[in-house]
């Protein structure tokens, strides 16, 4: 059963998050991709699609570095609850930290670092 309910966040947390998105959002039209923001905290926070590729993405910010491992351990959390995952889709998280995107990819059941697409 799907869960719809918000997650109970600090708001300035939330929105951090909402500007990461929209952010994140913005670069992925520039580049020619089709784009949907996903509402209450669900995974994927953005999907986006072209005539290549579709992107699921879990979007972070974050203020310290220390704090990048526990964001995309959030990703692989809600990778492994997903019940089905779509043979094409690429998985990703891309947190912001310092005006810079660090992104990682759901591999063969593993997450690894990769170059960031924007």
């Amino acid at each position: 059963m799907l869960n719809l309910k918000r997650k109970s966040v600090n708001k300035a947390a939330r929105g951090k998050g909402a500007k990461a998105e929209i952010l994140l959002a913005n670069q992925l039209t520039a580049q020619g991709y089709e784009v949907r923001r996903t509402h209450l905290s669900a995974f994927p926070d953005i999907i986006a699609w072209n005539a290549d590729s579709v992107l699921m993405i879990e979007v972070k910010s974050r203020s310290s570095p220390k704090t990048i491992k526990p964001a995309v351990n959030m990703f692989v959390h809600s990778v492994k609850e997903l019940s089905t995952l779509c043979n094409h889709a690429i998985l990703l998280c891309y947190v912001l930290h310092d005006n810079q995107w660090h992104a990682y990819q759901w591999v063969d059941d593993a997450v690894t670092e990769t170059q960031a697409m924007v």
